[in-house]
């Protein structure tokens, strides 16, 4: 095709680019940078190339099975998802662009899917609880990446000044400290800590704290 027809070579390109197994991936980007970080980022392009892909997965297949030994499971679980990401590791390692072993990668990942959301024994029933959470450290990682550093720490001051009231109230209404601790999710040695920056803050300036309406 001569270069004076661009329109028609764009489109042939673009014809191919979509028809190709290995290709520009966002979404494979996405993955590798929440399994590895933003030493990933901008690499969406490099799946053009098979070996490269290939090793991606390889990597991700072996983070998710270190993930899986920090997780307590059931003997059966451990078993079977086991398996599972044994086959999927061999069948990524056999991938290239003459090997299309597709359909079963994509059947390797459906079948840890059901496993661990409690599907087993071939019955279509439910065999095992799922359970997600988050501890506190985690859950304001989550809500600061979520809205952004600014409005966070906006959040988070605002947080602060209704908790040293709140401290404050309690503490006047003779809570006994332990309580207090228990009612606001911090340590006592925290609310301590809290009663000591009020006490300095009102002797140095003469103000009261605010009353927590």
């Amino acid at each position: 095709m001569c270069c004076c027809t661009p329109g028609v070579t764009f489109g042939m390109i673009e014809s191919q680019e979509k028809r190709a197994r290995f290709k520009y991936n966002l979404e494979l980007e996405y993955v590798m940078q929440n399994l590895f970080g933003r030493r990933y980022d901008g690499i969406a392009g490099a799946f053009r190339n098979s070996s490269y892909c290939r090793k991606c997965l390889l990597r991700a297949v072996n983070r998710i099975k270190n993930r899986l030994r920090e997780i307590p499971m059931d003997e059966r679980l451990i078993q079977v998802s086991g398996t599972i990401l044994n086959n999927l590791e061999t069948n990524v390692k056999k991938t290239s662009e003459k090997v299309n072993n597709d359909w079963q990668i994509i059947t390797n990942l459906l079948g840890l899917i059901t496993i661990f959301l409690g599907y087993d024994w071939l019955d279509g029933k439910i065999h095992r609880h799922v359970i997600f959470c988050q501890d506190q450290v985690q859950e304001q990682k989550d809500w600061r990446i979520r809205v952004g550093d600014h409005l966070y720490y906006d959040q988070y001051r605002l947080e602060e000044k209704r908790r040293y009231m709140l401290v404050n109230l309690m503490e006047r209404k003779k809570v006994p400290k332990y309580e207090i601790a228990r009612l606001l999710r911090i340590s006592p040695e925290r609310v301590g800590k809290i009663l000591l920056e009020i006490h300095k803050y009102q002797t140095e300036t003469g103000k009261k704290i605010p009353q927590f309406e």
